[in-house]
C-alpha cells in the first residue's frame, strides 16, 4: 500500500512538472505597457512578457456603425494583432477599455484639460465602463475575443473637487481619467467586476486562457 502512495505521489509530481514545462514553453506576450493590467495576469501566475503594441491609429466609436462591445473587442484584437507577423508563434493578448456615457466613448485624455471635462460630465452621474480582450496566435489560428461591462456610478464633484483629484492622481493614463483604486476616489458605487475598470476583464479572460492551456 505504501509503495502505490509513493508511486502515485511520484506520477503526480511528474504530470506537474510536465504540465509547467508545457505552459512554460508557450511564449505569451501582453501587448500592453499597462502596470494594471501587468498587476492582474501575474495575480494568476502567467508567465508572460508586456509589450507595447503598434497600434498608431486611433479609432473613434460611431453607434451607428458598430456596438460598443465590439468596438472594445475589436480594438483589443487590433493592438493584439499589431505584434502577431513578429510573434507569429507566441500568445498574445490584447486589452482595450473605454467609458461610455451618453452614446459616447472616452479613453485616457490627451490633456489635462481633457481630464477635467470628462470627469465634469460625470459628475453626479451613472456610466458603464467596458473592457475588451483577446487572445491569438497567428501560427495555430487562435483568435478569440470577450468583453465586460461594469456600471459606475461617481459622486457629486465641484471643480475644486475635481482639480484636486486629478493633482494627486495622475489621470493621463486612465480611461475617464480616474481609477477605481485610487485612495480618496471620486466613485459613490459600482455594479460588476472591479477588475474590468481597472483594466482587464479578467474573468472572462480566464475561460479562454484555460482552453489553450495557458493556466
Amino acid at each position: 500500500m505504501l509503495l502505490i502512495n509513493t508511486r502515485k505521489k511520484l506520477y503526480n509530481r511528474i504530470v506537474l512538472k510536465y504540465q509547467n514545462l508545457h505552459i512554460m514553453e508557450k511564449k505569451i506576450i501582453l501587448a500592453s505597457s499597462s502596470k494594471r493590467r501587468s498587476y492582474l495576469l501575474e495575480k494568476l501566475g502567467l508567465n508572460f512578457i508586456g509589450m507595447k503594441h503598434r497600434l498608431s491609429v486611433e479609432t473613434r466609436f460611431d453607434e451607428k456603425t458598430i456596438s460598443i462591445e465590439c468596438f472594445v473587442s475589436d480594438l483589443a484584437l487590433k493592438k493584439a494583432e499589431s505584434l502577431q507577423d513578429d510573434y507569429p508563434d507566441s500568445f498574445i493578448i490584447g486589452s482595450d477599455t473605454v467609458i461610455y456615457f451618453n452614446g459616447k466613448t472616452f479613453g485616457k485624455p490627451k490633456y489635462f484639460r481633457d481630464a477635467v471635462k470628462t470627469l465634469s460630465l460625470l459628475s453626479g452621474k451613472i456610466h458603464y465602463v467596458y473592457t475588451g480582450a483577446c487572445l491569438i496566435n497567428k501560427n495555430i489560428g487562435v483568435y478569440k475575443t470577450v468583453f465586460d461591462k461594469t456600471l459606475v456610478a461617481i459622486r457629486p464633484l465641484s471643480k475644486e473637487d475635481i482639480v484636486k483629484y486629478l493633482n494627486k492622481h495622475s489621470p493621463m493614463d486612465k480611461a475617464g481619467s480616474y481609477g477605481i483604486q485610487d485612495e480618496g476616489g471620486i466613485i459613490e458605487s459600482y455594479l460588476g467586476s472591479f477588475e474590468n475598470v481597472l483594466g482587464l476583464c479578467i474573468q472572462k479572460l480566464i475561460p479562454i486562457l484555460r482552453e489553450s492551456r495557458l493556466i
